[in-house]
């Protein structure tokens, strides 16, 4: 199945609803304001300080911006919550009016071209309200080997987002590696 709205796979999976941003709405103007200032204030921390993030794979690296990141998004008001288990999404936010939203921290060494699949959502289990849903997007680029430098942020609305389903069987070693299924080793 391809080009289905995510917002509707929230609403399945979860139970919930995605709630768009409504840029006429002063509460969402503020909060996008909040999260823009975060953001800048990141970027100019990293530029200023010549901040790099040293990493063998991206996730170490996207775990060390996010720590930062978080720390400025705290700065303005807004309360995080970095949820503990892995898979989407990575934050709960409570804003000043006491608001929920989720935001997903995508950290890539790839263009917004690029047709490579970075966004990954599997079940509504972390998500247990109404809210915004938001991705934060990190451009980074490695400078020498294994540091890498923030190049730049965008912040999207994931209430416009279309995602596609890929099925897949699959198995564990444990069913591999039955006895009954060998035939030669060493």
């Amino acid at each position: 199945m391809e080009r289905l709205p995510f917002k509707d796979v929230v609403k399945v999976t979860s139970g919930y609803e995605l709630i768009p941003i409504n840029p006429n709405d002063q509460m969402d103007i503020e909060l996008i304001d909040d999260l823009t200032a975060s953001c800048k204030n990141f970027s100019a921390l990293c530029k200023k300080a010549k901040r790099r993030f040293f990493g063998n794979r991206i996730n170490e690296v996207s775990r060390a911006i996010e720590n930062e990141l978080v720390e400025e998004i705290r700065k303005t008001g807004i309360k995080p919550k970095i949820l503990a288990s892995m898979g989407y999404p990575d934050i709960e936010l409570t804003d000043r009016h006491e608001r929920l939203t989720y935001l997903e921290i995508k950290v890539s060494s790839l263009t917004k071209y690029s047709t490579l699949r970075t966004f990954y959502y599997s079940s509504g289990r972390k998500i247990e309200n109404n809210a915004r849903h938001l991705l934060l997007g990190l451009l980074i680029k490695e400078e020498k080997d294994k540091y890498w430098k923030m190049e730049k942020w965008t912040l999207i609305d994931l209430s416009k987002l279309m995602v596609n389903l890929k099925t897949e069987f699959n198995t564990n070693n444990i069913e591999i590696y039955k006895p009954e299924s060998i035939i030669a080793e060493a």
